[in-house]
C-alpha cells in the first residue's frame, strides 16, 4: 500500500527548472508532469500549462500560484482534460507583474484521482 502526499506533505520536483524542460514528480505509484510553454516563463504573457498524471485515473485538476517571497493574489487556473490524451490535462493563465523586477513562484497542482487527493508543488522564477 502507498499513500499520496497530502497538503501537509505534497511531494517536491526538486532539482528541476520549468523554465527549461518540463518536470516529473513520483509519488508511489502515481507521477504528475508539468509543462509550461513558452519558456521562460514571464509575466503578464499568457501561459499554457500541460499537467500528465500516470498511475490514477483523475479529475479536478487545478493550478495555484502563489509568490515564494511575496503576496502576489489568488491565482488559479483549473485544467481540462484533453479528449484525445487520457491523464492529460491543459489551461492557460498568466503571472502577475512583480515590481521587484523578477518573482519566485510556486506553483501547485491539485486533483482528485482514484488513488486519494493529489497535491504537489513546483518553483521558479520568472520576469
Amino acid at each position: 500500500m502507498f499513500s499520496l502526499p497530502s497538503a501537509e506533505a505534497p511531494g517536491i520536483a526538486s532539482n528541476c527548472n520549468l523554465n527549461d524542460k518540463s518536470c516529473t514528480v513520483h509519488m508511489g505509484e502515481v507521477s504528475l508532469t508539468l509543462d509550461i510553454q513558452p519558456r521562460p516563463a514571464s509575466s503578464m504573457a499568457p501561459l499554457n500549462y500541460q499537467v500528465s498524471i500516470v498511475g490514477a485515473r483523475a479529475s479536478n485538476v487545478m493550478i495555484s500560484l502563489q509568490g515564494s517571497e511575496m503576496y502576489m493574489g489568488i491565482n488559479q487556473t483549473p485544467l481540462t482534460a484533453v479528449e484525445s490524451k487520457p491523464g492529460v490535462f491543459s489551461g492557460q493563465g498568466e503571472l502577475a507583474v512583480c515590481t521587484t523586477g523578477e518573482m519566485l513562484w510556486r506553483l501547485t497542482v491539485s486533483a482528485e484521482t482514484t488513488a486519494g487527493p493529489l497535491n504537489t508543488w513546483f518553483e521558479f522564477r520568472a520576469k
